[in-house]
């Protein structure tokens, strides 16, 4: 499946809270229910699987052979903002590539830009460093998350137009 706002659907598969044989422990994932839950969403068409390099302490990006790669697109994410410095903010995307038993991601998001989290992914280079791991083939569409104001989201688009996408968490409660 070639990933681009054309073909992928409005709707994707969040991977961040999936249900837990122990409510205690984050990475006891219901695989069977799982299972379930992806089967639904492929037949009715899903084909955006969104996840990150820590939801489930790292288990939510362990996917199961199921259905063919070209059948699906993934997003994940790298934290830089809670990493200690570039060098383990870049090895988020090898960590996650071996977890998720692919050689590409069609989404690679620096995540949860905006405020004072921004400083760490300017000073870390990660702008530059995702368009070169596009340019490599190992990134697909380079984009970034945040949780910020418009002018936030205004002043990241002007500082990097080079980016392919971004995602908003919008909660309709929020809009008049």
């Amino acid at each position: 499946m070639t990933a681009n706002s054309n073909t992928v659907p409005k709707l994707g598969f969040g991977c961040m809270r999936f249900p837990l044989t122990d409510p205690k422990d984050v990475t006891a994932i219901d695989i069977d229910q799982v299972k379930e839950m992806v089967d639904l969403f492929m037949d009715a068409g899903g084909t955006y699987f969104d996840t990150a390099f820590v939801y489930h302490d790292g288990h939510s990006e362990v996917l199961v052979e199921r259905y063919p790669r070209d059948s699906f697109t993934i997003a994940t994410k790298c934290l830089a903002w809670a990493l200690p410095d570039a060098e383990a903010a870049k090895a988020c995307l090898d960590t996650s590539l071996e977890r998720l038993g692919t050689d590409y991601v069609d989404y690679y998001l620096l995540h949860n830009v905006g405020g004072e989290r921004t400083k760490k992914f300017d000073d870390f280079g990660l702008w530059e460093w995702t368009q070169e791991m596009k340019a490599a083939g190992r990134i697909r569409n380079v984009g970034f998350s945040m949780h910020d104001g418009a002018e936030t989201l205004d002043q990241l688009l002007d500082e990097h137009p080079e980016v392919d996408f971004i995602q908003l968490q919008v909660n309709y409660l929020d809009w008049e």
